[in-house]
Parts: C-alpha cells; sequence; structure tokens
C-alpha cells in the first residue's frame, strides 16, 4: 500500500491485529493476519484464474491443429482431383467446386479459432500483470531483502551468534542496504525476543521502514513493539511510529485512537507530547477540510 490510498484500500491492505495495550485503548495491529488471509486468497485465486486460462489455451490449440490437419487435408483431395482426367469437366467442376467451399469454411473456422487463442493470450498475459501489480502492493518491497539477509546471516562463522547478527545489521544498513538491515533487524527480534536489545532492533527495522516509504511494515514493526515490549520506553515511541504510518496509510481514525491512548497511557513521556501535537494537526486538517467542504456547498 501506498500513502494516499483510499480507507478501503487499508483496510484491505493494512494488517496487523487491533491489539489491547490498555483498557478501553487499542492499537490497530490486528489487520496483519486479516491481510495476510486476505493475500493467500488471492494468491490461490489467481492460480485458479491461471490454470483455467492455460486448459482454455491447449483445448483451442488443439483444435487449432485439428482445423490446420483438416484443411490440409482437404487440400491434398483438391489436388487430387485436379490432376483426376478421366471424369468429365462438369463432375470434375462440381467436386472441385465442394472441395474449395469446404476449404473456405475450415479456413473460417482456423480464423475464429486463431482469435480466440489470441484473446486467451492476452487474457493470461493481463492476469499475470494484475496479479503481480495486486502482490507487489500487497507484500511491498521486502521478498528479495530477506532472501539476502538469509543468505548473509548464514555466511557468518557462527550464524546464532546474537552479536554477529546485530552487528551485520548496522554493517548492511551503513552500507545503503536498509531493506537487508530491515530483514535482519527483525530476525533478531523473532529468534532472541528476550533479548534486551531486541526492542532497539525491533525500533529500528520500524524506523528504516518509514524512511523508506514502507508504510505498512513499518506500521507491522512499530506494532509489534508496542505488543511485545509495553513496558519499555521504546513503547510509547513505538506507539506514535505506528499512528504515523497509519497516517500514511489513511487510517486517520485509526492513528487518532493511537494517538489518545499514548496520551493516556504515558502521559508523562517526550512521546505523549509527540501523541497531542499529532492530534492538533489532525484536528486541524479536520476543521480546515469541514471549511473547505461547506464552501462548496
Amino acid at each position: 500500500m501506498r500513502t494516499g490510498r483510499p480507507a478501503s484500500a487499508g483496510a484491505a491492505l493494512a494488517a496487523l491485529a487491533l491489539l489491547l495495550l490498555a483498557p478501553g485503548c487499542w492499537v490497530p495491529l490486528e489487520r496483519g493476519k486479516l491481510m495476510e488471509d486476505r493475500l493467500d486468497k488471492l494468491e490461490a485465486e489467481a492460480a485458479a484464474s491461471k490454470k483455467g486460462l492455460d486448459e482454455q489455451r491447449e483445448l483451442v490449440k488443439d483444435r487449432v491443429a485439428k482445423v490446420d490437419q483438416k484443411i490440409a487435408e482437404v487440400q491434398d483431395k483438391l489436388d487430387e482431383l485436379n490432376k483426376v482426367s478421366r471424369r468429365s469437366g462438369a463432375d470434375l467442376g462440381v467436386s472441385v467446386q465442394k472441395v474449395q467451399e469446404d476449404l473456405a469454411k475450415l479456413n473460417g473456422d482456423l480464423e475464429v479459432e486463431q482469435h480466440r487463442l489470441g484473446d486467451l493470450e492476452k487474457a493470461i498475459a493481463s492476469l499475470k500483470v494484475d496479479t503481480e501489480g495486486r502482490f507487489a502492493a500487497l507484500k511491498g518491497a521486502g521478498a528479495l531483502d530477506a532472501y539476502e539477509a538469509r543468505q548473509r546471516m548464514a555466511s557468518l562463522p557462527k550464524p546464532d551468534d546474537r552479536a554477529a547478527v546485530l552487528e551485520l545489521a548496522r554493517k548492511e544498513e551503513s552500507g545503503g542496504d536498509k531493506g537487508v538491515a530491515v530483514e535482519m533487524y527483525e530476525d533478531f527480534v523473532r529468534r532472541w525476543p528476550d533479548d534486551p536489545k531486541a526492542v532497539d532492533a525491533g525500533m529500528r527495522a520500524g524506523d528504516l521502514l518509514m524512511g523508506m516509504r514502507r508504510w505498512r511494515e513499518a506500521l507491522l514493526a512499530y506494532g509489534k513493539v508496542a505488543q511485545d515490549f509495553p513496558k519499555t520506553p521504546q513503547a510509547p515511541f513505538a506507539m506514535v511510529g505506528a499512528g504515523d504510518a497509519m497516517l500514511k496509510l489513511d487510517m486517520r481514525d485509526d492513528a487518532k485512537a493511537t494517538f489518545a491512548s499514548v496520551t493516556e497511557k504515558y502521559p508523562k513521556t517526550s512521546a505523549a507530547s509527540k501523541a497531542k501535537s499529532r492530534l492538533s494537526e489532525i484536528n486541524a486538517a479536520e476543521k480546515a477540510e469541514k471549511k473547505a467542504a461547506s464552501k462548496k456547498k
């Protein structure tokens, strides 16, 4: 998902599950499961559609081949008739005309089948482009990054060395491979959630994703920090980051609820000050929108 998409697209693509962080206050972190289910369904539907089109294409190809074979047979008959000299001219003319009519019909059938095959080829190409576009929007830009991160971590002398994994992540980040660094930070959090450095790794992943404009993934990263480390100093900042990502995803109401939750749950933190500032900006924007809408009436 990109910024600027309508709220309906945000509901279809945004996604980590709505998590209760305080009584009566939630952060939209439960939409992830929904998004993953939607993605699985889309992949299954796309595979089924492509299979159906492929089967139709094979059927049409088979029919085209059969028509081609029939045309060849008719042409052979026509050639044979043209060589017949024992028949009278009238009988031969009738036979030749009949074969020529059959040949014309077969050529017409061939043209129809070839046109149908062309339409199927276009449909398959269109499905491929559409599917790739939808999956790119849903999955984001992390697939290759994840693969490269796994390859580089596997090359470490001790792939389970926590310090080495973090050091490699920082090296990739400073070297410009921020997407790979994100995968390493998130892998650290998954493998060693009880490590004191896990919360910092999770926050760093969220910050990098925001910088790369990968809003949905940033929401997931910040949400995981807020969910898994609610008593750490980083938790309220993770919630503010999640709220900022929601704004980019046009999830304004969710963002407002998140910022309000920060001010209620962590009132004496600098994160709460940031949350209040965000709420003021949102309220000002909403007032301006209402004013502009009233002028148009």
